[in-house]
């Protein structure tokens, strides 16, 4: 079973919170799960939350994943610090739990051999993560055979698009797959937040 994890908007500029963040996983010494969505390819949830962040210029705002043990923990320690701490609870400025996480991505290859590899990599998809919208095509052209590569004629080639749904640490892993891979392009990952 998947994890609980949250999105938990901080205010502060990110090298704070992701010091903060750091020093209380040393500190706590063991399991600490958080990605900054920045480092992870997560959009914001909502326009109005940027672009009141972007008109105010007062404040920052980074909008963390932290599982949900972890949440607790630091959570209740920001909550004993007093209100004229540099951390304290008033810092908090959203908590909401992910429902599940989502991005789309698309694809071109030219060649049987790439075709293959992203074939394998759709093939290797978790149970908790589902591949919806998905619409390959796959074209030979035996008389293309020998064209140049820049040419609108190829013997071989296999585009397509879809989108991945599933928790959120299983679409953080397969976002970054997808996007190493030189010939898919990936959206930024969506959170469904309740």
């Amino acid at each position: 079973m998947a994890k609980t994890f949250y999105e938990v908007v901080l205010e502060g500029h990110y090298n704070f919170v992701y010091g903060m963040l750091e020093g209380y996983k040393l500190a706590a010494g063991k399991n600490f799960i958080y990605y900054l969505s920045q480092q992870v390819n997560v959009k914001a949830t909502t326009l109005s939350e940027v672009l009141k962040e972007f008109l105010t210029l007062k404040s920052k705002l980074q909008y963390v994943i932290i599982e949900a043990n972890s949440w607790k923990k630091f959570e209740a320690a920001v909550k004993k610090q007093p209100e004229h701490s540099i951390i304290n609870k008033k810092y908090i400025k959203s908590v909401k739990k992910i429902e599940s996480a989502s991005f789309e991505f698309n694809f071109e290859a030219y060649a049987r051999k790439y075709g293959d590899e992203i074939k394998k990599i759709l093939k290797s998809l978790p149970k908790s993560v589902k591949l919806v919208d998905y619409a390959p095509k796959e074209e030979i052209h035996k008389d293309a055979k020998g064209t140049e590569l820049y040419t609108p004629d190829h013997e071989y080639a296999f585009k397509g698009k879809g989108k991945l749904v599933g928790d959120i640490e299983s679409i953080i892993e397969y976002n970054k797959k997808f996007d190493e891979h030189p010939l898919i392009d990936v959206t930024a990952i969506s959170l469904q937040l309740k």
